[in-house]
């Protein structure tokens, strides 16, 4: 098998196996490998699959670090490798070998998210849009979602925001702040009938 390598940074290269890409290795890693920039070098079957090794076990080091200090997807995960890159094939690998291991778990991932977001006040649907932009399985979601989101904290979260939204649009005529206010909070996901009641009642308990 020929290969190839190709700077990336000044001490990370690519690797090429012919015109197909592996992984990066750092320059004193190849080194022993007698690989060096604008050459093709033919290894055999034992050197060629020391070197996967090699790249595989690189490529475990820093899916590590990058999900040591902040929980990740599979999907992040899976993006950030392919971004290194890393063969396809080898990358669905250490994927799988970093979920047995409990070292990705998008469940968990889900729970710590939606507690983020129900803190800051997001409604249900704001919530789960962000949990599809992360590729997070629907059931999952769903799941998290229903668990979350009680019936009485989502009358919390949007009497808190609709507050906001009144204190936000407090310079407008009352018709007008009101206009605003329900267009506001229906982008954000909130139910507009649900908004209209609440700020009926707010409205009736101020005269």
């Amino acid at each position: 098998m020929k290969f190839r390598i190709k700077s990336k940074s000044k001490t990370i290269f690519l690797v090429f196996e012919d015109n197909k890409v592996w992984g990066i290795l750092p320059e004193k890693v190849l080194h022993f490998f007698s690989l060096t920039p604008g050459k093709n070098i033919e290894l055999d079957g034992g050197l060629s699959s020391k070197l996967f090794k090699e790249i595989e076990k690189f490529t475990w080091e820093k899916l590590l670090n990058y999900i040591t200090f902040q929980e990740r997807s599979a999907w992040e995960c899976k993006n950030y490798l392919k971004k290194l890159p890393l063969e396809i094939n080898m990358a669905e690998k250490l994927i799988k070998k970093a979920i047995s291991l409990n070292f990705i778990n998008d469940t968990r991932f889900t729970e710590l998210i939606v507690e983020s977001l129900l803190e800051k006040g997001k409604s249900s649907i704001e919530t789960r849009n962000k949990l599809f932009q992360k590729h997070i399985e629907e059931n999952i979601i769903n799941d998290i979602i229903s668990k979350y989101y009680t019936s009485e904290n989502k009358i919390e979260i949007l009497e808190k925001n609709l507050d906001k939204a009144l204190k936000r649009y407090s310079r407008f005529p009352d018709k007008k702040k009101i206009e605003k206010t329900l267009n506001y909070l229906t982008r954000k996901g909130f139910s507009y009938w649900e908004v209209k009641e609440m700020l009926e009642k707010k409205i009736t308990n101020k005269r």
